[in-house]
């Protein structure tokens, strides 16, 4: 997965670079060897724009994955220190789950029966998976209004989640009394 994300860095960088040398380029060009220099500088801009594109996916990757762990780390633990601590039980939240079908992958090259297969029924070599995730919902008022706290999705099994809750008599949130948008749910395999 993190060369999936350097290589949307590298293209990003490496198409703002072109993008830009070349409307620089078609800015200033005056001369006749290049026909349609508008069209070579409406292309120009296009890849700038990819470029952009692939650079601000490269970026939102990186903070989704915690590649800045060090920041989310160091925001985490003051969000301990100084954040409102609320005990979420089962008595006081719900726990929910969704699922939805992910298509598997292969990253291999098929088959020649693959190949022939799909010439017959293009749905045959399509495999998916039933992919199942549980979440805690919280609500609380914060500020005179109604706050809806959702906690990251996990692949544990709802009856597990709330046996784990029951055990330990629930869990810890962490919210920002300035921010109530800012909270963090204390599950130790999140």
């Amino acid at each position: 997965m993190s060369a999936c994300i350097e290589m949307n860095k590298f293209l990003g960088y490496s198409l703002i670079s072109i993008g830009l040398i070349g409307i620089l380029f078609f800015l200033k060009y005056n001369g006749t060897a290049i026909p349609v220099k508008e069209l070579w500088f409406v292309l120009c801009f296009f890849m700038l724009i990819v470029g952009v594109y692939f650079f601000a996916k490269y970026r939102l990757q990186q903070n989704n994955l915690g590649i800045n762990s060090g920041n989310k780390l160091a925001g985490l633990e003051q969000l301990k220190r100084t954040g409102d601590k609320i005990r979420v039980t089962l008595d006081n939240a719900e726990v929910k789950t969704r699922s939805y079908q992910q298509e598997i992958i292969s990253n291999s090259f098929p088959s020649r029966i693959e190949i022939a297969d799909a010439l017959y029924d293009a749905n045959r070599n399509y495999k998916t998976q039933q992919i199942r995730q549980t979440y805690i919902v919280f609500y609380k008022e914060y500020n005179g209004k109604m706050c809806k706290f959702i906690s990251h999705a996990t692949a544990q099994d709802a009856e597990a989640l709330k046996l784990y809750m029951y055990k330990q008599t629930g869990i810890d949130l962490y919210v920002d009394p300035e921010n109530p948008m800012n909270y963090y749910f204390d599950l130790p395999y999140l």
